[in-house]
């Protein structure tokens, strides 16, 4: 991790170099994102847990699946200035030091995996792989009387995003570019229903992605340009930190040392930019 720290810090330190190189461009740039999750898959183990079997009506030997992160997304938008450095009149190297707002908001729910049935004090069920799932409409966590969901679970993040692309103009006006983006955590926030809480000690301070671009460039009377670009950007680390555990009761975060969950940043966006230098 300190690894990439130095890297991110060297790559801004590089960013904002390029403004004493001949030939280099300014501007600024907001875009509009839509945010998701990849990587989300969670499987746990009763016994593993800690927790007793009958409290999420699955047996000892069952394992259970928390669904929901998978169809976490929200609204976010990203602004900040550009810089760009071109090495010939289609090939340059395009910087961005942005601010990021992300939201994210979803349903948790828990369903049970077996093959055979799952008894409670009440009754028993059979059911087949994660076909016995607890609905939003289900409360608390328990038998018949209740169910293990979490509704209205809501993830709010503030980034600096520091992308450095390589930029490929293949016609007139129409550009690709593809490189790294790093993205440092400024704040993230939690919320359950009306409950929130900032966890920026559960989440990574540093997330590296890899992002491509597909624009064009308008190029104005005044000699200045505007560019309207699609981007698709992709993490390759987690948004959460390697050495969080949450203990809740005898619930964690880590089993044997190995996270639940690692969610992966998936990024759509469509931004204008005005080149004004």
């Amino acid at each position: 991790m300190d690894v990439l720290k130095t890297a991110a810090s060297a790559l801004l330190i590089a960013s904002t170099g390029v403004l004493a190189a001949e030939g280099f461009h300014m501007g600024a740039k907001v875009a509009g994102t839509y945010n998701m999750f990849w990587n989300t898959d969670v499987t746990i183990d009763a016994n593993s847990l800690g927790v007793s079997a009958e409290m999420i009506d699955m047996s000892s030997d069952e394992k259970g699946k928390i669904k929901g992160f998978e169809k976490a997304g929200g609204m976010g938008v990203d602004f900040g200035l550009t810089f760009m450095l071109p090495f010939t009149s289609s090939l340059a190297l395009e910087s961005e030091l942005l601010f990021s707002y992300r939201s994210r908001s979803t349903d948790l729910t828990f369903s049970a995996e077996t093959g055979g049935s799952s008894n409670t004090s009440n009754s028993s069920y059979d059911y087949d792989d994660y076909g016995y799932t607890y609905d939003d409409d289900d409360y608390g966590y328990g038998d018949m009387s209740g169910a293990f969901t979490l509704n209205d679970v809501k993830l709010i993040q503030w980034y600096l995003e520091i992308p450095l692309m390589l930029r490929v103009t293949t016609a007139p006006g129409v550009y690709l570019g593809a490189g790294p983006v790093f993205s440092l955590n400024l704040d993230t926030e939690g919320k359950v229903m009306f409950i929130s809480q900032d966890i920026d000690d559960y989440t990574s301070t540093l997330i590296v992605g890899v992002a491509a671009d597909l624009g064009y460039a308008l190029k104005l009377p005044n000699g200045h340009q505007l560019d309207f670009g699609f981007r698709f950007q992709m993490g390759l680390t987690s948004i959460i930190s390697d050495e969080i555990e949450i203990p809740a009761d005898e619930v964690s975060m880590k089993i044997d040392g190995t996270k639940l969950i690692d969610p992966k940043d998936l990024i759509f966006s469509l931004g204008v930019g005005y080149w004004f230098l």
